[in-house]
Parts: structure tokens; C-alpha cells; sequence
């Protein structure tokens, strides 16, 4: 039982249902203009309709060309305002408020965000991950952008938003100007922590005197910026105490900024600690009279019980957790814990997609995500018995969709247990948290009345048997075994065997013959629970080159903490009893003694039961690994789509 998480709380003059946060996340879903769109809105609600207490918009600008992406909403004229009042009256029907949060990128944007005019920072100094050169902001600009924080709060209250939140976090204008590590000013705007914060002052009372006491305005900032030279808890807690003292309503604490270092980002991988935040926010709470919220790796209800009810916080952000499951509030209130799809700290969509060429949110754990307002899950009128092989992420997903939808869905699993290969992916250093999904699959599944039959092989005589009206074959894939002498001797084993504990490895030096992900983590896995020396062989330049680059990062500092060899443009030809030949980049054939050999090579689709289903089913999807060997959120998108198809 939860006992703190749902109780109210007051923040300035606006109360909030319970102290489930949804704090700022960019996803792209609105205009160019900087319009919002019914995506955006109905991706909102979905987290209100899910019983969070109060949602905060992303980054609204403020100014045309003050954007740090280039489909964000903003604020900056009244025509955006009409908008914003469907979004504000949709969130308020399902009882939850909501607050806007308000920013200017700085330094940390592009010319394709700001429409090719060029950022300005508080000095010019390049970001490290923009890379494009700002110019210092002058006197007269600082002036202007601080009416313009104004007349933006203005307009967020005519468009119904509860609050706004001024954003002086994550490395972006105000937090630069709050920072030493990019404020080199001599002007009233620079030096000592009293000219740094004075903009935020200055915009603070702007925003005071253009809304009425009934709006609230809170803060978000970094504890930490984990940058050398940047601001660190001593004088964030100088400045929660300046804030409070200014009659700031809430304090939102986060961490970080684009330059963090590689295990304190914005957006946390999953080698971070979960609630890296919450100490510092406690110390925080005990200084300040306005409530505190707290920020980054909290992915459960049970943990932010516990941290309200250790006083350590008052409300709690749950932010790629509400992507991942914006039903979470409502799942804990009723107790259906095993059913929430809780967030991995994977960064393949919220990451990954944000950054690379779609640009926008999606997520592994939920691919419905930003397709609410299409997708909207409405019961068949024509329901159908729906045969699904293969129990991995793929086939699952598809049995979940099949049934929330109506139809009549049986899984057969030719294994012992779920998960197909993703099962492995729970093992390796950092990675617990993988084994939920495949938990909470099932535990959905059987809620909505999926039979799932495990040690159950699919043949063509029990296709004629159940004589199903479509089938889903999500067979997934198997371990790639490369036409390699030696490759069959006893000691060379799989990298899934080794993570299951299938088989032993002998005393003496291991080579991880592949150094993608699976073969990366799984060196890093025997180095930490064996302390065998391990050497990675990799034929291309670089290892890990199919890994998100949030998560590379820690990972390569893991590998080297652990004393990993690798050997890059490393083309295995041969393996023996002691060692592995490998050609080089020269084409020398060199060796490598090697007591075990882990074969690491990647993973082939295995589809072995299209044909057969085609033969006595009109309506036959493949899915996922049976298609092509690949990540875990293709496979769940394919499985997603597939079961909406039918």
C-alpha cells in the first residue's frame, strides 16, 4: 500500500491531486511555427487520463527563434494561445493540472533548430554536443528576453495553464548564466552569484507581474552540472535558499547538462544509480519553506513513496517512466504493480530517436507512444482467433495489442520460459531492470486473458487443429555461428550460455569473438563474476558500434575499469584448442591464447513456420527477429503494428 504518493499537495495557490510529477520531456510532435498539434495533446492526456497529479509541458520557447528543436511548441505570440487551451481544458476534464515550462536553449541548439539564426550564450563558448558557435548575448537582448518571459507567462494563464516553469537547468541560456563554466561576464550578468542569477530574478518578476496570484511559478535547475568548473550542490543550495526567499512556489531539482559527464546526463542511462538525485534534494528540503521536486532514474511507485515518505521530496518527476507507462499512477493505486511497464533506461526512443534522423520520441517498452491520437485501441467489432508463435518481446506485444482489442489470442512458446533472446539482455552489468518487460508482458497478457502454452512447438498439424483466423509469427532468431574452423570445439560456447550459466568457463584467458553490444557486455559480465582476463576481437574500427551512444559511453568506462583487451580490424579465421587466429588490418594471421572462446557474432532470423502458416491461414504476419535480426524495439514495434492489423 502506498501511503504518501497520493495525498495532495499545495504549490502557490494551485493544489495538485497526488505527487506524481510528469516533468518537461521534448518530443517533437508540434510545428515548426511553433503550433501545438492534437499529437502532442492526446499524448499529454494519455498521462492525465493514467492519474498523474500534475503534468509539465516540454520546453516552450518564448521567442521565435529561441528553440533548441525545431517542432517545440511555444508562447511567444497570442495566436499560439487558442491551442493551448485545448490542451489545458482536455488535461483539467481528467482532473489533473498542469504547468508550462519555459526556456531559451542558449548555446546548446543548432541553426536547423533556430531557423539559422545563430544562439547566443552568456559568453561564446561552443557546446561540446551542438558544436555550433553562439555569440555573447548583449545588455539590450538579456532586456528584451526577460519581457518576453513575461508576456509569454501572460499568455500561458489566458490559455489555462496552472503554473509555468522557469527552466535554469540542463545547460540551457539561464542555467549558462547561472554557471561559471560558461559565464565569464563582467557585466552586471557575470561574476559573483549575485549578478549571475540576476536575470533569473529579473524574469521571475516579469512573469509575477504579468499573471494573477492564481498561477503558480516554480524552478527547475541542476543540483549538479557534472561538468569541471560548473556549479555543484554548494551553491545550488545557496541558490534553492536565494529562490525560496525570492517567493518562488516549487523547486524542481535535476542534474546535468549536454557537457556531463558520461554517467550524469540529462537523460540518465542505465549504468546510472537509480534516484541520483534525491539526497541532494533532501538537503534541499530542509533549507527551503516551498516544496521540493525531485528528478532523473526514478521508475517505480514504490520508490517515490518512499522518498516522500523520507522527507526527502514532495512530489516526484516520473518521466520516461510516464512515456514508458502513462497508466503507472492508476496501475499502483489499484495494486497491479507486475503490470507496469516500467521504463529500462534503454534511450533507444526517447534518446536515440530524439537525436537521430526521425528526430522525435518513441519508446521501446511502448510503441503507441506519440500515435495516441491515432491509435486508438477501440474494440473489434469483428473479433478472431489469433494463434501467436513465439513468446519473445515481439510476440508478446502483439498478444497484448490482439487482446486489449477483442480478439481471442493463444501464445505458444516452444521453450521453458519468455523472452526469446531478450532474455539474455537482463545479465550483463546495469541491465536488471531489463527483466521487467518480459515480466510485465505477461502479467498483462494473463489479465487480459491470453492463454500462453510454454513447451509448446508450433507444427503444421497443430496449426490444422486450431484452425486460427490469422497467425503472428514472431519465431525471433538465433545465436549467428559464422563458417569458422574450430568453431565447434567444446570450449567454445555462446555468449547466452555464458550469461545463463549453462555453461562453465575454464580457468584461464577468455577472447569474445565480436565486440557489438551483446559481445561488449558480455566480456564486461565474465570480467566482474570471474576475474578471467578477456579480450574482445572485433573486425571493425570501433566496438560497440550498434549501442546508443548515451549508454556506449559508461559502458566503455566499465570495460576498461575491468581490464577488457580489445583488438579492433581483428577478422577471426580460425579457432584451437589454446588459441584464436585472427587477421589483421595488414593481413597478418596473429594468435591469441585462449583457454574459452565466446562466440559473439550477432544473431540470424529464424522463420521456420511462414510457410506452413500461410498454408492453412488466409491472414499471416512475420514479425520482428524472424524477420531480420535486430533490436528489441523494432521487434516490439513490428508485434504492435501487426496486432492492429488484424
Amino acid at each position: 500500500m502506498l501511503k504518501h504518493v497520493f495525498s495532495e499537495l499545495k504549490i502557490g495557490n494551485v493544489t495538485i491531486p497526488n505527487r506524481f510529477v510528469v516533468p518537461a520531456m521534448v518530443t517533437n510532435y508540434c510545428t515548426v511555427d511553433g503550433m501545438i498539434t492534437d499529437r502532442y495533446i492526446d499524448y499529454m492526456a494519455e498521462k492525465a487520463k493514467g492519474g498523474y497529479g500534475l503534468l509539465i509541458t516540454e520546453d516552450y520557447c518564448v521567442q521565435e527563434h529561441g528553440k533548441g528543436y525545431a517542432r517545440i511548441p511555444g508562447l511567444w505570440n497570442d495566436g499560439q494561445i487558442e491551442g493551448n487551451k485545448k490542451l489545458t481544458t482536455i488535461i483539467h476534464q481528467c482532473g489533473s493540472k498542469i504547468f508550462v515550462q519555459m526556456y531559451h536553449p542558449g548555446k546548446q541548439a543548432t541553426l536547423a533548430s533556430t531557423g539559422g539564426v545563430q544562439p547566443v550564450a552568456p559568453s561564446a563558448i561552443k557546446d561540446p554536443l551542438c558544436q555550433t558557435q553562439p555569440r555573447e548575448i548583449t545588455i539590450e537582448e538579456i532586456h528584451q528576453l526577460v519581457k518576453d518571459f513575461g508576456t509569454a507567462a501572460r499568455r500561458a494563464e489566458e490559455a489555462g495553464f496552472d503554473g509555468a516553469e522557469i527552466h535554469c537547468g540542463h545547460g540551457y541560456l539561464l542555467a549558462e548564466f547561472l554557471s561559471p563554466f560558461i559565464n565569464k561576464r563582467v557585466d552586471e550578468y557575470g561574476g559573483c552569484f549575485e549578478n549571475r542569477v540576476r536575470i533569473v530574478d529579473e524574469i521571475y518578476h516579469e512573469m509575477r507581474n504579468n499573471t494573477t496570484e492564481k498561477f503558480a511559478i516554480i524552478i527547475r535547475f541542476s543540483a549538479n552540472e557534472y561538468v569541471t568548473g560548473g556549479r555543484t550542490e554548494v551553491e545550488s543550495y545557496q541558490l534553492a535558499m536565494h529562490m525560496d526567499n525570492l517567493g518562488i512556489d516549487a523547486i524542481n531539482v535535476s542534474n546535468g547538462a549536454y557537457a556531463s559527464d558520461a554517467t550524469h546526463q540529462v537523460i540518465a542511462p542505465m549504468f546510472t544509480d537509480h534516484g541520483l538525485n534525491v539526497d541532494v534534494a533532501g538537503e534541499i528540503k530542509k533549507m527551503v519553506s516551498c516544496p521540493v521536486f525531485v528528478a532523473n532514474r526514478i521508475n517505480n511507485p514504490g520508490m517515490c513513496d518512499t522518498i516522500i515518505a523520507s522527507s526527502k521530496a514532495d512530489a516526484v518527476c516520473i518521466g520516461r517512466g510516464s512515456i514508458a507507462d502513462p497508466d503507472m499512477p492508476n496501475k499502483a493505486k489499484e495494486g497491479r504493480f507486475g503490470e507496469i511497464n516500467y521504463c529500462l533506461g534503454c534511450l533507444q526512443g526517447c534518446g536515440n530517436s530524439l537525436f537521430g534522423p526521425k528526430q522525435e520520441v518513441d519508446c521501446l517498452v511502448n510503441p503507441r507512444v506519440g500515435l495516441e491520437y491515432k491509435d486508438t485501441l477501440e474494440k473489434t467489432l469483428s473479433p478472431k482467433k489469433v494463434m501467436i508463435i513465439g513468446g519473445g518481446p515481439a510476440g508478446l506485444m502483439a498478444a497484448r495489442t490482439a487482446a486489449t482489442v477483442g480478439h481471442d489470442v493463444t501464445l505458444y512458446e516452444a521453450t521453458h520460459h519468455l523472452g526469446g533472446s531478450f532474455r539474455a539482455a537482463a545479465y550483463p552489468s546495469g541491465k536488471g531492470d531489463l527483466a521487467t518487460l518480459i515480466s510485465s508482458y505477461r502479467t498483462q497478457c494473463e489479465r487480459l486473458g491470453v492463454e500462453i502454452k510454454m513447451n509448446t512447438p508450433v507444427n503444421e498439424k497443430l496449426v490444422m487443429d486450431e484452425k486460427p483466423d490469422a497467425i503472428i509469427v514472431a519465431t525471433g532468431s538465433k545465436p549467428l555461428v559464422p563458417n569458422i574452423k574450430g568453431i565447434d570445439l567444446p570450449h567454445v560456447v555462446t555468449a547466452e550460455e555464458v550469461l545463463y550459466g549453462d555453461k562453465e568457463l575454464l580457468p584461464g584467458p577468455v577472447v569474445v569473438c565480436g565486440g557489438g553490444e551483446v559481445g561488449g557486455e558480455t566480456a564486461e559480465f565474465i570480467t566482474a563474476n570471474t576475474f578471467l582476463p578477456v579480450t574482445i576481437l572485433e573486425m571493425q574500427p570501433e566496438i560497440l558500434n550498434d549501442m546508443v551512444f548515451q549508454n556506449k559511453v559508461p559502458l566503455l568506462g566499465l570495460m576498461a575499469q575491468r581490464g577488457v583487451q580489445t583488438i579492433t580490424n581483428a577478422k577471426v579465421v580460425e579457432i584451437t584448442e589454446k588459441y584464436v587466429s585472427y587477421e589483421d588490418i595488414n593481413g597478418e594471421i596473429k594468435n591469441i591464447p585462449a583457454f574459452n572462446v565466446v562466440s559473439a557474432f550477432g544473431y540470424k532470423a529464424y522463420n521456420p513456420l511462414e510457410e506452413t502458416a500461410k498454408k492453412h491461414c488466409q491472414e499471416v504476419y512475420v514479425v520482428g527477429s524472424a524477420i531480420k535480426a535486430g533490436n528489441a524495439m523494432i521487434a516490439i514495434k513490428e508485434g504492435y503494428e501487426a496486432a492492429l492489423k488484424l
